[in-house]
């Protein structure tokens, strides 16, 4: 189990660029609780069951245009822990470290201005130099390649509501030393679809309701599935706030209402600070 398998979720106004020339510095925290299993057999374990974890990500992104092209390159840096892991009371190990680094890079294949329309791809490659130790149930990183490939619109509307929609595919490479070590895992490719509508209640402030859902990603070790899949709907609500024209402050707060094959988040909750410069 790995505490940061899911795919790229976005922030609500993440399609929305910046003007060329312009970058951000980003910091995310981010703490989760789970207190249940729920494999894809249906089976579910409470008692003696549940995993933490707390997260921090550093995010670096700079916007430059390429012939009329706006493009964002960028650089994701995870680090945390995983603790208190136990599945029918048995307990596994903590695992604190680096994540596996991601880089990613935003392509807006439509940026119009005046009719607040932004379309963007964005390619995430997940490299895998995080931590892991084959043999042990958590790990902050996965020990395999991942890419996952999303599209993203953006679509400003009147009186400061805004929705965005991002759908994402998500291939994984092949993890040869799972389970006991010396086993591969392999994985059915995860799709996941975003949507979230905000709105823009003062000059500086902002609020906005989502929703993801994901399908997909079945588990195999040495060939037989393992009961863990990325099948789960998740509803989520944000508030921001400019504290300077140029810093701004975002809660986000999460939860899954549906799960198969893993362990549903009881709650979410994450603090991002971005600065522009």
């Amino acid at each position: 189990m790995t505490g940061l398998a899911r795919a790229a979720d976005v922030n609500s106004s993440d399609y929305l660029p910046a003007p060329a020339g312009t970058n951000l510095l980003v910091f995310y925290s981010q703490y989760a609780t789970r207190s249940q299993y729920e494999s894809t057999s249906g089976l579910t374990l409470s008692d003696g069951t549940g995993l933490d974890s707390y997260v921090d990500i550093l995010r670096y992104v700079h916007y430059f245009d390429i012939g009329g092209v706006l493009v964002a390159p960028q650089v994701l840096i995870p680090a945390g822990t995983l603790y208190n892991g136990r599945i029918g009371g048995t307990e596994f190990d903590a695992a604190a470290g680096l994540g596996d680094p991601i880089l990613a890079t935003t392509v807006w294949v439509v940026n119009n201005k005046a009719t607040q329309t932004y379309i963007g791809i964005m390619p995430y490659l997940f490299v895998p130099l995080g931590q892991y130790s084959a043999g042990e149930a958590l790990n902050l990183g996965e020990n395999r390649w991942k890419l996952d490939l999303q599209t993203g619109w953006y679509q400003g509307l009147a009186s400061g509501f805004a929705f965005q929609l991002t759908g994402d595919v998500v291939w994984y490479g092949d993890n040869t030393e799972a389970g006991n070590g010396a086993q591969t895992l392999s994985q059915d490719p995860t799709y996941q679809f975003q949507g979230w509508l905000s709105y823009a209640f003062a000059p500086t402030w902002s609020a906005a309701v989502g929703y993801s859902q994901f399908w997909g990603g079945t588990e195999y070790l040495a060939g037989v599935a393992t009961g863990n899949a990325t099948e789960r709907s998740q509803v989520r609500l944000e508030l921001s706030k400019f504290i300077t024209p140029t810093f701004q402050v975002m809660g986000l707060v999460q939860r899954d209402v549906a799960n198969s094959g893993g362990f549903p988040e009881d709650f979410r909750g994450t603090v991002r600070l971005l600065q522009v410069f």
